[in-house]
Formats: C-alpha cells, sequence, structure tokens
C-alpha cells in the first residue's frame, strides 16, 4: 500500500491565500500551512471542528480539494481574507 502524500504537497491554494491575523498578515498555500493557521487562529463562525477534520484527514485528492475549500470558506466566514 502506498502512503498519502504529506499535507504540504502539493499546493492547495494557488495562488496562496493572504490572511489577516493576530500577529499581522499570514500567507497560506499548502493544507498544512492552512491546518498550523488555523489550530494557532480558532475563530468562532464556520465549522471551525469540520474544518479541522478535513484538514487533518486530507489524503486523497477529492479529500484535500474538500479540505481546502472548508478553510476558504472558513476564512471568508471570519474576515480573515485580505481584500
Amino acid at each position: 500500500m502506498v502512503p498519502p502524500p504529506p499535507l504540504s504537497a502539493p499546493v492547495a491554494f494557488a495562488p496562496p491565500l493572504r490572511l489577516k491575523g493576530a500577529e499581522g498578515r499570514a500567507l497560506i498555500g499548502t493544507l498544512d500551512e492552512a491546518l498550523v493557521f488555523a489550530e494557532t487562529h480558532p475563530r468562532p463562525e464556520g465549522d471551525y471542528e469540520g474544518m479541522i477534520r478535513r484538514l487533518q484527514g486530507a489524503h486523497l485528492a477529492e479529500d484535500r480539494i474538500e479540505a481546502a475549500n472548508a478553510f476558504r470558506w472558513w476564512c471568508e466566514a471570519n474576515g480573515l481574507l485580505e481584500d
């Protein structure tokens, strides 16, 4: 059995998402970076727990797309995307 690819490959967001955080701005290009950002910047809007589960379990191509969309929607719901 072939192990799943690491979360950091391939790029999930092209172009990378530009986010506003408490410590300044963040550039998110991979699901791995998205997971780290979400875990260190929890926000109340959207399905936070579901989004975290999707990011953690994204091994197949369709799961990775779903996780990327969930993260983007969570960012939008919480006003984190830069204009």
